[in-house]
């Protein structure tokens, strides 16, 4: 073979063997990249889920210390007995409290719960004054958005906001199919064993159509019989707060939440409008994860952008909700290329390092005649023969 053809030869096929070395070590640095992102958004996943956890969590224990509170006990009482007392009397005790503290209420809707006394004089006003300023403080400190007190018969004798389920009932007046009527249904339901139920969530009519989340329990006199149901309206303030966690997500990560309806728990980083209960995500991912699944996978989200997806479950009562961790694939991909300049270095170093050590082991060969004959001539003297 001539020199010339080995030369070509050889840098030709270590060209090809510094290429093949060059995609593997970028395949094996983006299979890396790719497991490191991974292991984050799982973690995120679980930390949000955690935090929504331990949110309702801690609700539930303020409602059952609520629900055994002395002085609710007594108000809870006598808006029982007076409601079925007024009744007996011919009259209609839901217009006669909602004309007192909500048709006659100086303040608009969102700002009913300044009014605590319709200064009527009645026993009603007096244990509405010594409660509303209690409930009032709970809510506006804990953040809550509404407080109810139910009877048996699902009158509602007591709300913090009066919005217009205010003295109405839930199970025969115009709420009697939402969230509300639901919670008190089943609290009523488990009243033995004093559970506390949770409803989905879903648009509620008296608070603007709004979406709400309600849990409720039993309350019991100190005889254990049953005195009615105390209910807290969550609002999705809270909810967003925990779920809108973009600390290093980078520039397109999110986390969220899906119902078993497959609407948006939660609203989206990318919408500049609430996607609560608007925006369906119908993936492979979320579907898996409302399935009890736990797992990361590159999916197509509800944008129709291709994502690395991390996908868990909460348990809300009788509901499932998929909590989801994503992050734009081409981000990834983005942040691998990054290092692309220091791999085509070194691919180039040991390509230039493969030349030169052949050369160098081809290189004796070559020069070794003229060697020995430069050094036969300068070290033997011929004479002048």
């Amino acid at each position: 073979m001539s020199e010339k053809k080995f030369w070509l030869a050889t840098l030709s096929g270590l060209a090809v063997v510094t290429l093949v070395m060059g995609f593997f070590a970028n395949q094996y640095y983006l299979e890396k990249r790719i497991e490191e992102v991974s292991g984050r958004l799982l973690l995120l996943s679980n930390l949000r889920r955690e935090a929504l956890q331990r949110y309702l969590d801690t609700a539930e224990a303020e409602l059952n210390f609520w629900s055994a509170n002395r002085k609710l006990i007594v108000a809870q009482t006598y808006f029982r007995d007076r409601w079925q007392e007024v009744e007996a009397e011919g009259q209609n005790p839901e217009a006669i409290i909602r004309k007192l503290y909500r048709d006659d209420n100086p303040y608009p809707q969102g700002q009913r719960s300044k009014y605590d006394d319709a200064g009527d004089g009645s026993t009603y006003s007096l244990l509405h004054g010594l409660l509303h300023a209690m409930t009032v403080q709970f809510v506006d400190k804990r953040g809550y958005y509404d407080f109810f007190l139910i009877d048996p018969a699902g009158n509602i004798g007591y709300s913090v906001e009066k919005e217009d389920d205010y003295g109405s009932n839930l199970l025969t007046g115009p709420w009697k199919d939402t969230g509300l009527a639901d919670v008190f249904r089943r609290a009523l339901a488990a009243a033995d064993q004093g559970e506390v139920v949770f409803s989905n969530m879903e648009h509620y009519g008296p608070s603007a159509g709004a979406p709400a989340l309600f849990m409720a329990r039993a309350m019991h006199e100190d005889d254990g019989s049953l005195l009615g149901v105390i209910a807290f309206q969550l609002p999705t303030d809270r909810i967003v707060q925990i779920m809108n966690f973009d600390a290093g997500m980078g520039r397109t990560g999110e986390t969220y939440l899906v119902g078993d309806d497959l609407l948006m728990r939660s609203n989206s980083r990318f919408s500049e409008v609430s996607t609560i209960l608007e925006a369906r995500v119908d993936t492979a991912t979320v579907r898996r994860a409302l399935q009890g699944e736990y797992g990361v996978a590159f999916t197509r989200d509800y944008r129709g952008v291709d994502v690395l997806s991390a996908y868990s479950s909460a348990e809300i009562d009788q509901h499932t909700w998929a909590v989801m961790a994503e992050v734009d694939r081409a981000e990834i991909l983005e942040s691998a290329a990054g290092n692309r300049p220091m791999l085509t270095g070194l691919m180039l170093f040991f390509y230039g390092l493969g030349v030169g050590s052949i050369w160098l082991v081809r290189r004796p060969e070559d020069a070794a005649p003229m060697g020995m004959l430069a050094d036969l001539d300068g070290g033997v003297d011929l004479g002048d023969a």
